[in-house]
């Protein structure tokens, strides 16, 4: 507990002290509703009662606050229970009534996320000898409100329910009820409460003393300021954020990161992943490396029925590069496996076929064709051109015996995972499809059946063009993600793919151990220094999985992807310091998401490609202490220029179509 906290609590309580009796007003002083509305509780009544029977209640929220006023308009002055306003909704049969009654009192029991302040203080009076009272104007019956009060931790000694005795606070005469059945006088008594008229004025007309409740005042988070402002799902998860984040401040970036960014993302993710599971009656899940890492635990979290069809594949370009030379066209397949370089060296190519011994390797090619300048520099798109096959075929012969044997490896470490056994989801961060296409074609040419579909984040038209119907994007497919926050995700993908890594250098090649296949992994270089940041980032994300899924888990419709992307394009500068100087171990070279040390120009604001070191622009933007209003400057003239590329490229689609239609 903070110093100024604790402070802050017992001062509040001092001035209690004198008094034998404490009343709490419930809602907006013990607990919070993470609803920005009320009436949001029937909308998800409507909703879940759709999950659970199949059957949605068309305008249920209308009819059932439609119920609320006939019920209080027929009472006049005095109060209503629940039993009263499910009266008034006679369209529905007992069954129903009874359902959706439950769903209510479930929604009001899970929507509560205490006020830790004034729960302290009420815990401190209780242990004090206070007799606690609780004074509320609720409709709900006493057992939920025992519940709600249970699940705070907050103890009472006396709970007084407007639906219950008739009377309100927002008339005073509640208050006269619990001063004649606990036969006090006003003096030994005082009420504590959020609303001006029903917990300030009142209790005073009635010659109680009254308190406004503690509440912490912090600025609102900004990676939760939305558009979205009548969307469900939306509005409740933000929220649930935000009260969570004005209960938890200060916090560092860590839980900031992982709690209201990387959680609710990969919440939204596997939401869609268990849809995308269904719809396509898959059998099992295989979440490939390394960043599957995280979202398997995540979706382990969420689903626990299905872990049984959960696995792990370690699955990569390095992995399939040699396999994949034993089947036929080897230099084709090098090319598809090889690494996002502009240049390369000969020595670099060696790396990438596991020759450790470069001289001897030399020696075999001069030996055969008289080649020796492996000092030079290749452009990549010569290795595509096939100018350097004959070299390339050389090394292959070379360590022909190793890519047999990898062949054979990796033949038996897909079949241990039951690739071809049943249909299986592949879920990645592909954007290509390369690997998912490699894998199959593997397959295929070893004689083997199967039947895979690729899950992904987002999709290239080279992936639509490889995978066709076999792949499905999250992003890609969304059609309420506009296609310029998509392609500023994909981007950045390799800062979200960092937050979901597991302590493990990228897979290398097979071996065997104890008769087992085993993937060796490189050992770790800078990335290693990161390991426990991100570990700490993702820890704090699966508390935001398990307190969500004991609150209220609504489909989050790409709310969670509205979070993440608002950091991304505004984050704040301590979130920035530390995502920036993240590590990435990489054959071309280490570096970091963005190289600080690289000086600012302006420039850099109507540029379209930065220097490659700066990965993440506007993290690198908002360290060197450019203004949000610059950023979006920033953003809008790539905006501008997207949409412009975007029309050449339908002008030339069409221009393409005419002249096909003439030639014909």
């Amino acid at each position: 507990m903070h110093m100024d906290y604790s402070r802050n609590i017992q001062s509040y309580y001092n001035y209690l002290s004198s008094y034998t009796y404490i009343s709490f007003d419930i809602f907006d002083t013990l607990i919070f509703r993470t609803v920005s509305d009320y009436r949001d509780i029937h909308r998800m009544v409507q909703r879940l009662y759709f999950e659970l029977y199949g059957v949605m209640l068309d305008n249920y929220p209308v009819k059932r606050m439609n119920a609320e006023f006939t019920a209080r308009s027929l009472r006049g002055v005095m109060d209503i229970d629940i039993d009263m306003i499910y009266d008034h909704l006679s369209e529905y049969t007992i069954q129903e009534k009874q359902r959706l009654m439950a769903l209510e009192e479930k929604c009001e029991l899970d929507n509560c996320i205490p006020n830790p302040l004034m729960a302290d203080v009420c815990r401190l009076c209780y242990e004090n000898g206070k007799k606690i009272v609780i004074t509320t104007d609720m409709y709900l019956p006493r057992t939920v409100l025992h519940r709600i009060l249970q699940k705070i931790k907050v103890k009472y000694d006396f709970l007084f329910i407007s639906g219950e005795e008739g009377y309100t606070k927002r008339n005073g005469e509640l208050f006269s009820v619990v001063l004649n059945k606990l036969s006090i006088s006003p003096l030994d008594i005082i009420h504590i409460g959020d609303d001006m008229n029903n917990d300030i004025i009142m209790p005073k007309k009635k010659g109680i003393s009254s308190l406004s409740r503690l509440i912490n005042s912090t600025k609102p988070l900004s990676y939760l300021q939305t558009d979205r402002k009548n969307d469900l799902a939306v509005t409740h998860l933000n929220n649930f954020l935000q009260i969570n984040y004005t209960n938890n401040v200060p916090l560092d970036s860590e839980h900031r990161i992982g709690y209201y960014v990387l959680g609710p993302l990969t919440v939204d993710f596997c939401q869609w992943v268990h849809i995308m599971k269904q719809e396509h009656n898959l059998k099992k899940l295989l979440f490939v490396a390394r960043e599957g890492y995280f979202i398997k635990q995540v979706y382990e979290e969420m689903y626990p029925d299905e872990v049984d069809e959960i696995g792990y594949i370690r699955l990569n370009k390095n992995l399939l590069r040699l396999p994949l030379l034993s089947i036929g066209a080897p230099c084709e397949y090098f090319m598809r496996a090889k690494l996002w370089q502009k240049k390369y060296t000969w020595n670099l190519i060696l790396d990438m076929l596991y020759i450790t011994d470069y001289e001897r390797a030399k020696s075999y090619v001069t030996k055969h064709i008289g080649f020796t300048d492996f000092d030079m520099q290749i452009d990549c798109k010569e290795l595509e051109e096939g100018k350097y096959n004959n070299i390339l075929l050389l090394l292959f012969e070379y360590i022909k015996d190793k890519i047999v044997y990898q062949s054979q490896l990796f033949d038996e470490y897909i079949s241990s995972l039951g690739l071809c056994s049943s249909k299986i989801g592949l879920v990645n961060n592909s954007i290509n499809g390369s690997g998912q296409s490699m894998l199959t074609d593997f397959l295929s040419a070893k004689g083997k059946s199967c039947d895979i579909i690729g899950l992904q984040f987002f999709k290239s038209s080279n992936c639509e063009r490889l995978l066709g119907d076999r792949c499905r994007a999250w992003l890609t497919e969304n059609k309420r993600i506009t296609r310029f926050s998509k392609m500023r995700f994909y981007s950045n993908c390799l800062l979200m793919e960092h937050l979901m890594f597991e302590p493990q250098g990228t897979s290398l090649y097979l071996c065997k151990k104890n008769s087992a296949v085993e993937v060796c992994c490189e050992t770790p270089r800078t990335e290693k220094s990161d390991y426990a940041r991100i570990a700490k980032i993702q820890q704090y994300a699966l508390c935001f999985v398990k307190d969500y899924l004991n609150h209220i888990c609504l489909p989050l419709e790409m709310a969670g992807f509205d979070i993440f992307y608002r950091m991304l394009c505004y984050p704040l500068y301590d979130d920035a310091l530390l995502l920036c100087h993240l590590n990435d171990d990489d054959f071309g070279g280490d570096k970091k998401i963005a190289n600080m040390k690289r000086p600012f120009h302006y420039k850099y604001l109507f540029s379209k490609d930065l220097p490659s070191d700066i990965s993440w622009k506007e993290g690198y933007f908002t360290l060197k202490g450019l203004s949000q209003w610059s950023i979006s400057l920033y953003l809008s003239w790539l905006k501008c220029l997207y949409t412009k590329n975007s029309i050449l490229h339908i002008f030339k689609e069409l221009k393409n179509s005419l002249l096909n239609g003439i030639s014909e």
